[in-house]
């Protein structure tokens, strides 16, 4: 397991990274999805998120956990969709959030708003 050992401002990020994912995971209703929300660590010492190649990484490490962390990802049925699609992006923008780098809040608005794009361009057929 590799942890930040360069700055004492990334290791507070990382540590406020694992913190919001837990209190992302945490704060799902369980009526929303019928379970508990497990919490999920995602590391990111091996990134250079001054390049957009790092930033994408680190976007998708997190969106893999918050996947993890939230129940009934993969459900068919609509309302248990709907209730681990909206922790899975709460997970996300609070991790995000905690990380606090301008470039990975641009990436994660970017997907967002193409994520938006499809469910209209969908909504439309």
């Amino acid at each position: 397991m590799k942890t930040i050992t360069l700055r004492n401002n990334m290791r507070i990020a990382l540590a406020a990274a694992a913190v919001c994912l837990a209190t992302a995971a945490a704060g799902a209703r369980a009526d929303e999805v019928g379970t508990e929300v497990q919490a999920r660590t995602v590391h990111y010492a091996d990134l250079n998120l001054n390049t957009e190649a790092g930033v994408a990484t680190l976007y998708d490490r997190i969106r893999h956990a918050a996947e993890q962390a939230c129940p009934d990802v993969g459900s068919r049925e609509l309302a248990q969709a709907a209730a681990a699609k909206a922790c899975v992006d709460r997970a996300i923008a609070r991790s995000v959030k905690s990380v606090n780098n301008p470039k990975l809040t641009s990436e994660f608005a970017t997907r967002m708003r193409l994520a938006q794009k499809q469910v209209n361009v969908a909504a439309l057929r």
